[in-house]
Parts: C-alpha cells; sequence; structure tokens
C-alpha cells in the first residue's frame, strides 16, 4: 500500500513547529483567553503574525517547516486530548497563512506532492485511515473528495492556482490538467454509471480556469492538450463567452463547499471540524475576484470542443451531459447543430428521452435563450432543411425558436395556441412550478375566454391534433392542462368530478371551466366548490391555503363561463338564486312546517292545530318536503354564514357598494336581515341603520338619508374619525341589536407614537412566546401566507400592499416550530419598505387586530397580558351593557369590574376573568360550557372570554344563591 510520510529532516521541523504552536497557546493572548474553543474563536485572529514570529526563530528551516506542516496533516484519531486538537488547529492555520503569502518554490514542490499523491494512489492510500468494514466495498475509496484531511485536494488545487507561474508550476500544471491519473472510480451497485476520481471535485473551476489561463500566458496550452483538460475537467474548462453564443447558468460551487464537506463526513471524522475549518477557496487571505473577460483563445478553444462534442454524439454522452448540463444558447447556430445530431441519429418525439444522456445534452442547445425577430427568417430559411421529424422532436425544446419551427412546419395557425398553452401551464405569475402546480396563487388555471376561443378558432384542427400528439412524449406534455383544454371543450367531466371526491386541487381549479350543460348547472357547480372549500379545512394549513386557492380558481373559471365579471358577482347571483328558489314552509300530514330566521339562525317551526312543537313528530322526518325544508335550513345557515364573512371582508377593507350591485343582494333574507344590524355609511358621509326596503339610512337623531350612490358598511374607524364611536356603542347596546359580527365593539387600532418614531416597523407585539401549531392555524384562517417562515404575509389587493410578521426561533415549517418569538411588524408596496403613516389606517388596525388575536389565542407564556385595544372595547361594552340593563351594585374603574355583593366584595379583570374577593384572596370559579351563549352580547361571533366575565358577573351579583360548595367555602374563608 502507497503511503506518504515525512522524511527524517522533515519530521524533526515538523516536532518544534509542533511545540513552537503547543507554547504559543500559552504565551499570546489572544489564543488563550478562552478555556474552551468557540465556533466562531478563530475569528479576527492574525495567524501571519504568528508565523512570522515563528520564522524570526527559526530563520533557516521555519519557511520550510510550514511548508511541511501544512502538507503533512495529524491523524485525528492520534491526537490524545483537547489540548492536542488545539494545537494541531493553530498549527495548520499558520501554516496555510504562511505559505499563502508567500508561495516559495519548497511551498510549491510539497503541495504539488502532495496533490499528486492523493490523485495517483486515490483508491490505494489515505493520509487519515477511514473506517471501511460496515461500509464495504469501500466507501470511502469510492469517495476520493472525503478521504483525506487538511489539506484536500481542493484546498491545494487552489493554493497552486494563486502560485507565480514559475517552470515547476507550469509543468505540475500540465500534469493536472492533462488527467493521466484520472481513473474510474471503483463503482458500487454493477449497474452505477462509472465515474472517475476528477468527477468529486465539482467546486474548483474558478481554480482550474486560473490555471489554464496560466498555461496559456506561458504558451504551453494549445488545442489538444486543451481536449484533455477539458475531458478530466468537464464544465470547468468551459470559457463562455457572448460573441460566441453561448453562457452558463453555472453558479460558483465554491460557496457550498462547506455544506458538501459537512454532508460527506462520517461520525468517524466529525470531531475535526471542531478543530479546523474546511477550507474553500474564498478563505479571507484570499481576495475575491472580479469577473474578467475570456481571453479569447480560451474562447475559440471552447467553441470548438463544442462543436466536436455536438459532431462526435453520442460518444462520449455521459461525461458530456455534465459538462453542458448548464450551457445556455444565444445564436441559433448551436440549436442547428444539435437539429443536425437530431437528423443524423434519426431520432424521433417518441424515442427522443430513450437517447439518455445524449437527449440531456441536445436539450441544452436546442434551448434558444434569445431570437431577435430580425433573424427569424433566416433561420426559418434553415430549418427548411431538416425533416418533419427532427422537427418535431425539437419543437418542445427550440426554447425562442418555437415559433420558427412552428412556420416550418407549416403550423403557423398555432402559433395563437402556442402561447396560451404554455401560458396556462408554466403558470408564470407564481413562479411555482408547472402544468397547474399546488399553489397558493388564485391566477394558475384561470383561463383567458377570449384569448383561447381566438386561438383555437385560427387553429386547424388537423394540426392541432398532431402538434398535441407530437408533445405528448416530452416535457410539455402537461397533462393537468391537458385536463383543462379537454374540459374546456366538455370533454371528461365524469373523470374530472372523480378527481373532485379526492380534493385534487388542479381538477378544482379546471371544474369551472366546463361548458354550461343546464338551467341549473351553475348553481350546482358553484355549491360543489363552496362545499370543498369547506372540506378542505381538515388538511394541514399548506394544503388548506393550496386547495382554498384551486377553488377560488375555480370559481373565477365558472363566473367566466357563466358570463358574470367576477367570482364575487357569480357568488352574489347564486346566492340569490338559492334565496329565491328556497322551500320556506310545507304542510305535511296536518304539521305547518317553516322555515324562519331567528336571530341569525335558519330555524324550522312546526305546529300542529296551533300548538307550536320542539322537534319533528318520526312521521314526518323522512318526507321529502321536509327533506328539502331540512336541505334548504342546511343551505341558509351555510349562506348566512358565507355573507357574514363577506361582509366583514367588505367592512374590513372599507370597499363600497354601488346601488345596481347592491339591489340584488337585498332579495336575499340572509343578506337583508345583515345589513340591517349593520351601521352602514351612505354616499360617503351619512352614518346610521339602513332600511333595505327604501335604501335609506336613518342616523343617530332619526334622520333619515337616502342612498343615492353606493353603501359602505362603516368600520370603527370611520365612527371614531366622525366622533360617533362611543355612541353608536350606546345606540347598539340600548335597541339589544346582536351585529353578525364585531362592529361597533370592534377592536381599533391606531397609530402610537412608538410607531411613529420607528417609522417602517411596528414593535408592538415584539417578544411574545407563541405556540407554533395554533399560530399557523390561525394565520392560514385569517388568509395569511404560511407556506415560508422566511414571509409570513397578507396581501392586499386592494391597496397593492404586503403587511409582513417577522418572527424569530422558527424552524422550516411554522406548524412544525414547537414555540417562536414575534418580532416586527412591516408594510411593503412595490417591493419596498412604506412608512406605517402611509399605510391605509384601515389596513393598518386590521392587520395589528390579526396580530392581537394571534398572541391571545397562540401565546406560550403564562405572563400574557391582554392589549390595551382589547381591554378598552370590553370596558366600553360592559359599561354600556351595565347602563342599558340597568345594573346596580356593579360598576367598571380601569380594568376592573367592581362588584357588592351581599357576601363579599369582588374584583374582575376583564383580560384575564380572573376573580379576587377584595381586599385581595383569589375566588376560582371554573366556568361551564354552556353559560357562555346565555347572555346578550352585541355581535354573533362570541368572545368567550367576555361571555365569561359577564357570567361571573351576574353569579357575584347574587351571591346569596350560589349553591356550589367549594365557592361558598372560598367566599366564606375570605372573611
Amino acid at each position: 500500500m502507497q503511503s506518504r510520510r515525512p522524511v527524517p529532516e522533515q519530521a524533526t521541523r515538523l516536532a518544534a513547529l509542533r511545540a513552537f504552536c503547543d507554547r504559543a497557546l500559552d504565551d499570546y493572548p489572544e489564543l488563550s483567553r478562552h478555556d474552551e474553543f468557540e465556533l466562531d474563536f478563530w475569528d479576527g485572529i492574525d495567524f501571519l503574525r504568528i508565523a512570522d514570529d515563528w520564522v524570526r526563530q527559526h530563520p533557516q528551516d521555519g519557511p520550510k517547516a510550514l511548508a511541511d506542516g501544512f502538507v503533512f496533516p495529524t491523524v485525528w484519531d492520534d491526537l490524545e486530548d483537547r489540548r492536542d486538537q488545539q494545537r494541531y488547529g493553530l498549527q495548520y492555520r499558520l501554516c496555510d497563512a504562511w505559505i499563502t503569502a508567500h508561495p516559495d518554490a519548497y511551498a510549491l514542490e510539497q503541495i504539488g506532492a502532495r496533490l499528486q499523491h492523493m490523485l495517483q494512489f486515490a483508491f490505494e492510500d489515505s493520509d487519515y485511515p477511514l473506517p471501511t468494514d460496515e461500509d464495504s466495498p469501500a466507501y470511502y475509496r469510492r469517495s476520493p473528495d472525503q478521504a483525506w484531511a487538511f489539506p484536500d485536494v481542493q484546498a491545494c488545487i487552489n493554493r497552486l492556482s494563486h502560485y507565480p507561474s514559475t517552470p515547476a508550476w507550469q509543468t505540475f500544471a500540465e500534469w493536472l490538467l492533462d488527467g493521466s491519473w484520472n481513473r474510474v472510480q471503483p463503482p458500487s451497485p454493477p449497474d452505477e454509471e462509472q465515474r472517475k476520481v476528477a468527477d468529486a471535485y465539482i467546486y474548483v473551476h474558478k481554480e482550474i480556469q486560473r490555471i489554464a489561463l496560466g498555461l496559456l500566458e506561458a504558451d504551453r496550452l494549445d488545442y489538444p492538450r486543451f481536449v484533455r483538460a477539458a475531458n478530466t475537467w468537464g464544465r470547468a474548462m468551459m470559457f463562455y463567452s457572448d460573441d460566441t453564443g453561448l453562457d452558463s447558468d453555472d453558479v460558483d460551487l465554491n460557496q457550498y463547499a462547506d455544506e458538501a464537506f459537512d454532508e460527506g463526513t462520517s461520525d468517524d471524522e466529525a470531531p475535526e471540524d471542531e478543530g479546523i475549518d474546511d477550507e474553500s477557496p474564498q478563505s479571507d487571505d484570499i481576495p475575491s475576484e472580479e469577473p474578467v473577460a475570456v481571453h479569447p483563445i480560451l474562447a475559440s478553444f471552447t467553441v470548438r470542443y463544442v462543436e466536436d462534442a455536438l459532431a462526435g454524439l453520442p460518444d462520449n454522452a455521459e461525461k458530456l451531459a455534465d459538462t453542458f448540463r448548464l450551457v445556455e444558447v444565444y445564436q441559433s447556430r448551436w440549436l442547428l447543430q444539435a437539429l443536425a445530431v437530431i437528423e443524423r441519429l434519426g431520432m424521433t418525439p417518441d424515442d427522443f428521452d430513450s437517447f439518455g444522456d445524449t437527449a440531456a445534452v441536445l436539450q441544452c442547445f436546442l434551448l434558444l435563450q434569445d431570437l431577435p425577430r430580425t433573424q427569424s427568417a433566416e433561420l426559418r430559411a434553415a430549418l427548411s432543411g431538416f425533416s418533419r421529424n427532427t422537427l418535431l422532436t425539437a419543437l418542445p425544446y427550440a426554447g425562442q425558436a418555437s415559433r420558427v419551427v412552428l412556420d416550418a412546419l407549416g403550423w403557423s395557425d398555432l402559433q395563437a395556441f402556442q402561447r396560451e398553452y404554455l401560458n396556462m401551464a408554466l403558470a408564470p405569475r407564481s413562479g411555482w412550478g408547472s402544468d397547474l402546480p399546488n399553489t397558493p396563487d388564485e391566477t394558475v388555471g384561470v383561463v383567458d375566454r377570449y384569448l383561447l376561443d381566438k386561438a383555437l378558432a385560427e387553429a386547424d384542427p388537423d394540426h392541432l391534433r398532431e402538434y398535441l400528439a407530437a408533445l405528448e412524449p416530452s416535457h410539455w406534455a402537461f397533462p393537468e392542462t391537458r385536463v383543462l383544454l379537454d374540459a374546456y371543450q366538455g370533454i371528461g367531466r365524469p373523470a374530472l368530478e372523480k378527481k373532485l371526491t379526492r380534493h385534487a386541487q388542479p381538477a378544482m381549479r379546471i371544474y369551472g371551466v366546463l361548458p354550461v350543460t343546464g338551467p341549473d348547472d351553475v348553481r350546482q357547480r358553484y355549491l360543489t366548490l363552496k362545499k370543498l372549500h369547506k372540506e378542505v379545512r381538515k388538511y394541514g394549513a399548506q394544503r388548506q391555503a393550496n386547495s382554498h386557492a384551486a377553488v377560488q380558481a375555480g370559481l373565477e373559471n365558472l363566473a367566466r363561463v357563466a358570463g358574470y365579471p367576477s367570482a364575487i358577482r357569480l357568488e352574489w347571483a347564486m346566492e340569490s338564486e338559492i334565496a329565491e328558489s328556497a322551500l320556506t314552509a310545507a304542510t305535511i300530514d296536518g304539521y305547518d312546517i317553516t322555515l324562519v330566521i331567528d336571530g341569525l339562525s335558519p330555524t324550522l317551526h312546526i305546529c300542529k292545530a296551533g300548538k307550536t312543537l320542539k322537534s319533528a313528530p318520526p312521521a314526518i322526518r323522512k318526507h321529502a318536503d321536509f327533506v328539502a325544508l331540512k336541505t334548504q335550513q342546511a343551505q341558509l345557515k351555510e349562506q348566512i354564514a358565507r355573507f357574514c364573512r363577506t361582509l366583514e371582508a367588505m367592512m374590513s377593507s372599507g370597499e363600497t357598494l354601488a346601488l345596481d350591485d347592491l339591489k340584488p343582494l337585498l332579495k336575499m333574507p340572509a343578506v337583508h336581515l345583515l345589513l340591517e344590524q349593520l351601521i352602514v355609511q351612505a354616499d360617503d358621509a351619512a352614518l346610521g341603520w339602513l332600511d333595505a326596503a327604501t335604501l335609506t339610512v336613518t342616523d343617530l337623531e332619526g334622520r333619515q338619508h337616502v342612498a343615492e350612490k353606493n353603501l359602505r358598511i362603516a368600520h370603527p374607524f370611520h365612527l371614531f374619525t366622525a366622533g360617533q364611536l362611543s355612541a353608536w356603542q350606546k345606540e347598539v347596546v340600548n335597541h339589544r341589536r346582536v351585529q353578525p359580527f364585531k362592529q361597533a365593539f370592534r377592536e381599533l387600532y391606531l397609530l402610537t407614537p412608538a410607531e411613529r418614531d420607528t417609522g417602517l416597523w411596528s414593535n408592538r407585539f415584539a417578544g411574545h412566546r407563541l405556540k407554533g401549531k395554533v399560530a399557523a392555524r390561525l394565520l392560514q384562517v385569517r388568509n395569511w401566507s404560511t407556506s415560508s417562515v422566511e414571509d409570513i404575509y397578507y396581501e392586499s389587493k386592494e391597496h397593492g400592499i404586503y403587511a409582513l410578521f417577522n418572527f424569530l426561533d422558527t424552524g422550516h415549517y411554522l406548524s412544525e416550530t414547537e414555540h417562536f418569538t414575534f418580532d416586527t411588524i412591516a408594510f411593503y408596496r412595490d417591493q419596498k419598505a412604506m412608512p406605517l403613516e402611509q399605510v391605509p389606517p384601515l389596513l393598518f388596525s386590521e392587520i395589528m387586530r390579526d396580530a392581537d388575536l394571534l398572541v391571545s389565542v397562540a401565546h406560550a407564556a403564562d405572563s400574557y397580558s391582554t392589549s390595551n385595544e382589547t381591554l378598552q372595547r370590553r370596558t366600553e361594552l360592559v359599561g354600556e351593557l351595565i347602563q342599558g340593563l340597568g345594573l346596580r351594585n356593579v360598576k367598571c374603574e380601569g380594568h376592573f369590574l367592581h362588584i357588592t355583593g351581599q357576601r363579599a366584595n369582588y374584583r374582575i379583570h376583564l383580560g384575564s376573568a380572573a376573580i379576587h374577593i377584595e381586599p385581595g384572596n383569589y375566588l376560582c370559579i371554573v366556568p361551564a360550557g354552556s353559560s357562555l351563549t346565555e347572555f346578550y352580547l352585541p355581535f354573533a361571533d362570541t368572545d368567550k372570554k367576555m361571555a365569561e366575565v359577564l357570567s361571573k358577573m351576574f353569579l357575584l351579583l347574587d351571591d346569596m344563591n350560589i349553591t356550589d360548595s367549594q365557592i361558598l367555602e372560598q367566599i366564606q374563608r375570605s372573611g
């Protein structure tokens, strides 16, 4: 077995260097200030200064010792203790700093010898003994990039690439590029591709290019040597330039070197990372380089190599597939050369992919990135020399030339269709993939009917059939988009509806494009999509968000098919139809059943002989009319819930309704009822209650205002700015109104002085610790995007503004993070942070309300305190209820409710609902679940904590009638 060990002279120098490093750990303050080395301990230490001290002490052998110390690594397992590990870590860094700053001939000789040894004996030796017993057959010998301690192959090549171009350097560089050492790695499974030693080193592109340029400048790089180097180092030897029409989207892989090293390191090697950082080529000692122009000779060599490689296909296709994997072509001549290969090999659309690596290479050169229209005619003439099969094979891969390929095939009539086909399939607005991907983007899969109809009208049916058949084996097959096209033409409805039962998201988007088949078809499909929207709530946050977007896209498609201007107008029309066609009463065997809306709940009233029954007798429950009424009751309940959400969203956004849009809505009893319980604003002026029959608004003084143009559901901000918020709260309570959602008592969030000072962000909820799963669920329900913890955002389409919640301590997914910390809130427009003072007040208030809700529901800390805005609304509500109900012996002061009972005096905190018997004894009362709905609240979306406060208030006001022994014992003990 080959082994490279220091000769006696080198061993002597290394022993002295080790002794110096051991002393340095104590003598240099910057090295001795920590007992345990931290991860960033080495940062900021001037290793070159310490190395200079060593050389001054050993002027004769000092420089050689530093070169020896770099190329003869210590076996990690031989290090005895932590001190020994620290000493070796220092030694390696001193040596590296010195040879980088002083690239002398001896260091060049030693680095070259080490590199030559590693490459030549990749499978016979390792300077660091690696375990192989459990990895038979010898895993590390199959992965030479992981087989050595520092410096590894990459580090040695990096140092050499910066050395002066001396004759000795040039000789070694020739050997390195020629690749005579580049043997095939032992395969693992017999069917695995045959990889060579150089294939393991994918992070040395810049270094190999510097070495090649150095040889060229020394006039020692001719084309045959360039070919050998390209066959060895692949992409590293490709010198693409703009004037040759070749480029690459390859990234600087050096930046990932550390990650790759960590992934491949075994548990046995793990300690080594603690002592020595992986030496990436772009170390602090080597300045980063600006991109430079490609040398014209190297560019010409590259072009010649590419031409020869294409002409030589399919030989060596496996190697070329990696070499050209990221090439980009900008001149049509490369497309024509690829077509010539397809023609020569007799490739067809059906068997193109079976050519494996050859096909992969050709795809790169077919994908023309740019084609000025002035060159289209010239390319069209050149394409006429190729067979129909060749053009069909190339069509899906031709990039910007695909339209010219269509012309050459005689299919100019398909230009518009191809554009629409790709627009639908590639979802260019979403950035989430292709072929109707699962995405929160509601525009994916929505069809522009005018353009698609026009494209289909222009397309010759025979051409279209041949075109789609030719794409079938290619990456342009797009099966979901094909289903969409079929559905658009009324094909495949049963199969599509079967997919809906499995909640397939592409099917949800496509379902709306089916042609209308009957008078009730649109309504039934509308109800199906609404049902799907409800059913997918059982899934996780990400799938739920994607599914809701798919349903919305389906509704938008359905609206366009049915002739409505938008999905919201479709919804209103369908809900109106449902209301108008509803069965509201029936008489069955002497029983009179009527569907009425009691409060906000649809209820069946059942009477016989003037007597009201509590429930339906079994005799009528299976009757068709009773079943129809029950179905209508369920639909009406869902309708009320849907319009509650719609109207609340309209209030939150400040949206106005034109009277022409409002009148059809008011035909629905549910909407009629909901709107008459809300404070509205007519024509941006008068605030009051709506009379749906006369379209008049009655203000606080009883004056009536006729709505002439539009109507808006008033936001608390509107009431506040009008100076009427408190008055409307009194009005709601005095008339015992139950609003469908919080309006008069809705939390209002105004800009604080601190937020005016910070300017671009709010710290209002910073520092709160939250539960990940609860927070993710709540955000999703509130229509926040939670697909990435980097971007927790809400999009206001009305304003083109994004609100962002910034969280700390999150994992990859919010729902998988146990706990995280709320940080800041910011707003963006056109990707620029907005000053908070410029954010529309309604949007600001609603975003802050979401944040407050998030903190109050998902908080993880026992010390959580309710926000001032929430406490203020509860204080106002309790105050109005006390006055409105004429309650005595109770008053509200600050954030507490004070109650004078007969047994004791009590106070209840409005935030926590905690009770204390004055002066200070805690009273524990656990509310019963049923008590939360027994007390009047002026809104239907019950504030459970507020209901708990009220239930405790009424209990303690009548404390003489308390019978619970545990409560009585606490009260008596406090006295």
